[in-house]
């Protein structure tokens, strides 16, 4: 079974995790919560539903309410009216919470989630060979070149650390 990872919009994360100090890196822990909560956003247009994530924080020592939708295998983080209350922590209850309504939990389980890993911008000389293959490779599957080669080194590096 193939698992579902997270997606965001870099630029909407800096800027959540300046004005309230928790980036998207974080609010993937919400959704790993065996216990997290999803709320369909009743405000949001009918174009796309989107949801609220109700879960703990990576720490357990606060719940996040992360915005999101579910698309094609993924769960995209949305940063709109997250940054109004991804800092604060909120309480279970059952007390009503809005233009929400709570529904089953549709997405894979936590053990079925990947969490985005953190990425750090390097430069790199490569033979024009080397990039050449990577490009046809990455053209053949639909992927940027950038994330083929990323893909190796991150196995290269688990598969040393296993040794």
């Amino acid at each position: 079974m193939s698992e579902t990872s997270f997606e965001w919009d870099e630029i909407k994360n800096k800027e959540n995790q300046r004005k309230h100090g928790v980036s998207f890196y974080e609010a993937q822990y919400a959704f790993m919560d065996k216990r997290r909560v999803i709320a369909e956003d009743l405000n949001h247009s009918q174009d796309e539903k989107r949801y609220y994530c109700f879960g703990l924080n990576e720490a357990g020592t606060g719940i996040l309410p992360v915005r999101f939708t579910y698309r094609s295998g993924f769960i995209r983080i949305i940063g709109e009216k997250l940054r109004r209350s991804m800092g604060k922590v909120i309480k279970y209850s059952d007390e009503p919470i809005g233009d929400l309504k709570l529904v089953t939990d549709f997405l894979p389980s936590p053990e079925e989630l990947s969490l985005k890993k953190e990425n750090t911008k390097v430069t790199i000389s490569l033979s024009s060979e080397s990039v050449v293959y990577f490009k046809e490779v990455a053209k053949k599957h639909h992927l940027q070149y950038q994330t083929i080669i990323r893909t190796l080194l991150d196995e290269y590096v688990a598969h040393q650390k296993r040794r």
